[in-house]
């Protein structure tokens, strides 16, 4: 068993987000598409054994790059280190060890790009390998889900429909390629909070959309939909100001079907979207977004999902079987 691990950790958006009305119970139903992006963290997972102990321990660094605020909290606040203790007690693992964690941290937080539900995949992958652990029992699969509800999508990756909650796979649609920017102002928003706000002025979803995202068959049948966006909009009204500027550059992507740009908040946000025609197209918006004070990167849509990097080798492996869909 190998005793240090390093695992790609990809963000995503959500191409499609119709939230439903709140239950009794106090969830929404929630309608999902979600898609991996190039945009990606690092994880570097180290085990360690520590004489005279049959304790575990975990400590997680995070280490940010290109202007993605530090994540200054305790390891133990860390869904990374979540992760990895639910496995070592689901699988009876870790006795005498010591893990530590560093996090490259390319993914900002509190963005809607799923930066801690990807890390929290990765982080599950490397605990695994260090064990012997076969990544596609169903034990990996439920602690995934119990830990947030996108986590399990990073163990696939790809792009998928997810219902009930947001949190149960429905099916896969054919991933597509191609560049899109992404533009994040220098505040976060609250998904609890977009939540309290959509419940005081709900958006209702079309037939229309419902049908449009019932019958695509691959990411680029869907039409772009959020219903939550306005809700966090009023939470962080920069927000309208970068939708607007996306909107009218060039460059940006537009909907053959409705003629209107292809720009959207990802999640609750507070990170916004577009598609680009091209990738010089993206590499020009991202100067421009820049001059005015935010945050931008370019990258491009991936169907790869949070992945071993096996050593020699500049291609990352998955630990999923391609034939065997799990989640």
């Amino acid at each position: 068993m190998s005793d240090v691990v390093t695992v790609f950790s990809p963000a995503k958006v959500n191409l499609h987000l119709a939230i439903g009305e709140r239950h009794p119970d106090g969830y929404h139903g929630v309608r999902s598409v979600m898609h991996a992006l190039s945009l990606h963290d690092m994880l570097t997972v180290r085990r360690e054994r520590v004489s005279g102990s049959d304790g575990f321990s975990v400590r997680v660094r995070c280490v940010a790059h290109e202007g993605v605020e530090p994540l200054d909290i305790p390891s133990e606040d860390n869904i990374v280190y979540k992760a990895l203790m639910k496995a070592a007690d689901t699988f009876d693992c870790g006795r005498g060890e010591a893990v530590n964690v560093v996090i490259d941290k390319h993914i900002p937080h509190a963005a809607g790009l799923g930066g801690g539900s990807s890390n929290a995949a990765a982080a599950l992958l490397a605990a695994c390998r260090l064990w012997g652990i076969d990544p596609e029992s169903q034990e990996v699969i439920d602690i995934a889900a119990g830990i947030g509800a996108d986590v399990p999508f990073f163990l696939r990756g790809g792009c998928a429909v997810l219902g009930d909650r947001g949190d149960v796979f429905e099916r896969e649609l054919v991933p597509m390629k191609g560049p899109l920017v992404l533009i994040r102002p220098n505040a976060g928003v609250s998904t609890a909070e977009a939540y309290r706000a959509f419940d005081e002025e709900p958006v209702s979803v079309s037939s229309a959309v419902f049908e449009n995202e019932q019958n695509a068959q691959s990411a680029e049948d869907l039409q772009l939909f959020n219903n939550l966006a306005l809700a966090s909009e009023r939470i962080l009204p920069e927000l309208v100001r970068v939708r607007e500027w996306l909107c009218v550059q060039q460059g940006v992507a537009r909907d053959e079907r409705t003629g209107e740009p292809c720009v959207l908040l990802s999640g609750s946000g507070s990170a916004t979207f577009c598609l680009c025609g091209s990738m010089a197209a993206a590499y020009s918006i991202v100067s421009a977004a820049k001059l005015e004070g935010w945050w931008a990167r370019s990258c491009t849509f991936v169907s790869a999902g949070a992945r071993i990097m096996e050593k020699n080798s500049s291609v990352c492996a998955t630990n999923l079987g391609a034939a065997q869909r799990i989640w």
